[in-house]
């Protein structure tokens, strides 16, 4: 079990700073403000941690599922869906569970022996 890196609360704080120099304290109050940049620059950093971590997950991903795994991507961003392609997100989907299970059962085997 590995323990995650505490979070760098002075990086948190100072970007909450920011916010908060920049935002309208007349108009919503200075306790608003503070709230609302605090969990602003939280969310951020959860964020930036959970990109982290999958770039992270992709990089140790074999070549089929990286290559799966960004036509996904490509696919969920586009603005607007045709009709086929609810049918290639769901083939997509199907192909990568079928590729990490194939990773999962060769990192096994190659365990065994």
């Amino acid at each position: 079990m590995t323990i995650a890196a505490p979070y760098d609360r002075k990086a948190i704080m100072t970007a909450a700073w920011e916010i908060i120099r920049k935002a309208n304290v007349a108009l919503y109050g200075f306790r608003v403000i503070v709230r609302r940049a605090l969990k602003a620059a939280w969310a951020n950093a959860k964020h930036e941690r959970a990109m982290e971590a999958r770039q992270e997950k992709q990089e140790q991903a074999s070549p089929a599922v990286a290559r799966i795994q960004g036509a996904i991507d490509a696919l969920e961003g586009k603005e607007r869906w045709a009709q086929a392609d609810y049918a290639r997100i769901g083939v997509l989907r199907a192909a990568l569970r079928a590729a990490q299970q194939y990773d999962q059962d060769a990192s096994a085997r190659s365990r065994l022996r």
